[in-house]
């Protein structure tokens, strides 16, 4: 089934009805699969404990400086897409962290926003794609 990409989550229990699944776009499939390895921690998934990414390992370490956060989720991200997708050749990874104020004028509450892009060509078509997606660390939050 080649070609054929599935919405996630599958509806099961229209699947159990005789419906057919929902189908998706490639672009969508691989948006799709973007989020999961994101947000998929490392040995979470018992078939591949490869599967994911390490930004679950530092999520309450509020210590590190912008930098290196930035440095680590781009690293992560680049070796699990590289192992795991092979529907995209992957350009780059575009790394943002900036502080965002999530209080009111009585309790300041302050967190750190990470915003990353992910841009490569889709080995099918040789278009161009990219992904950008954000989240929040200490404690991550999407």
């Amino acid at each position: 089934m080649k070609g054929i990409y599935y919405k996630i989550p599958i509806d099961f229990e229209g699947l159990s009805r005789k419906n057919d699944i929902e189908k998706i776009s490639l672009e969508t499939s691989l948006r799709q699969h973007f989020f999961l390895l994101a947000t998929t921690a490392l040995g979470e998934c018992k078939f591949d404990e490869t599967y994911g990414s390490e930004i679950w390992e530092m999520d309450f370490d509020l210590l590190k400086s912008d930098n290196s956060l930035k440095e680590l989720i781009a690293n992560t991200l680049k070796k699990t897409i590289v192992k795991h997708e092979k529907r995209l050749e992957l350009e780059s990874i575009e790394v943002y962290v900036n502080d965002h104020n999530f209080g009111n004028s009585d309790k300041i509450r302050m967190k750190k926003k990470v915003s990353f892009a992910i841009k490569g060509l889709i080995a099918e078509t040789n278009r161009p794609f990219v992904y950008s997606s954000s989240f929040f660390v200490g404690p991550l939050s999407y």
